[in-house]
């Protein structure tokens, strides 16, 4: 029975992630849309440049001049500008990669939360609400210990969490998440802040988290924190939520 609510945990927070890619898409292309069309001007401009180029050298009678050199420099920006951009685009296309990666990896392993939690933020950066409108900071402690667990459990857990936040700052004034790591002698911490509006919810779906591996409630409108939540409690974790200096916190402390 333990085992099929886990299983009914992941199914669940997996079918959330996958109803968000109408929102996802478009992002996503468009993020890819903006170097790969600065690779194509600029390849564009490099080619016309490397013609006018030619023809000066032709009609010069092979003399090099200012005009020429000055036509040369900017031949070698725009390369190293085009170079810039497929950086850019292979890095998005890693970002894209990894959580696809980290999402289809069920074998037991021991995983750095703070590297983990990094490449989620990266991936998030495709939702373009939370790229464009939201103010994030990222606290992570590099030398974490690792924890134990099936990297697919903690990404789809921790993303919907921070999705979760995300979306209570819909209709905020002011959008700001705070993502933090840190480690004692027998934990490593999580802790995911946002200037949402204060959701009741949080507390409650804390206090129904049952240890004996069963659902008390079914939240409405909060599965995807309740099922994040749940799914992280098979590797001994402990919640806390509170409201603090404007921000609704959820903290998470996972042994190692």
């Amino acid at each position: 029975m333990h085992v099929m609510n886990e299983e009914r945990n992941f199914r669940e927070l997996k079918k959330e992630f996958e109803s968000t890619f109408g929102e996802l898409i478009p992002g996503i292309l468009h993020n890819f849309a903006n170097p790969l069309n600065g690779i194509l001007g600029r390849s564009g401009l490099l080619e016309e440049r490397a013609k006018k180029n030619f023809e000066l050298i032709t009609n010069s009678g092979c003399k090099i001049d200012g005009e020429i050199l000055e036509s040369c420099k900017k031949i070698i920006c725009d390369a190293g500008l085009i170079a810039e951009e497929a950086d850019r685009s292979f890095g998005l296309f890693n970002d894209v990669a990894e959580k696809i990666g980290m999402l289809n990896d069920t074998g037991l392993q021991r995983i750095n939360l703070s590297e983990l939690i990094e490449a989620e933020m990266a991936f998030l950066q495709f939702y373009p609400d939370f790229k464009h409108n939201i103010k994030k900071k990222l606290t992570l402690d590099r030398e974490i210990p690792e924890v134990s667990g099936i990297k697919a459990d903690y990404s789809i857990s921790l993303s919907a969490i921070i999705r979760h936040s995300m979306n209570s700052m819909k209709d905020s004034e002011v959008k700001e998440l705070v993502v933090s790591t840190g480690h004692d002698d027998s934990h490593v911490c999580v802790k995911i802040e946002d200037t949402g509006e204060p959701v009741a919810g949080r507390t409650e779906i804390l206090e129904n988290l049952s240890s004996a591996g069963r659902f008390l409630y079914d939240p409405d409108g909060e599965k995807g924190l309740f099922h994040a939540l749940f799914l992280m409690k098979k590797y001994g974790a402990l919640f806390q939520t509170a409201h603090e200096s404007g921000f609704n916190v959820v903290s998470i402390r996972i042994p190692y």
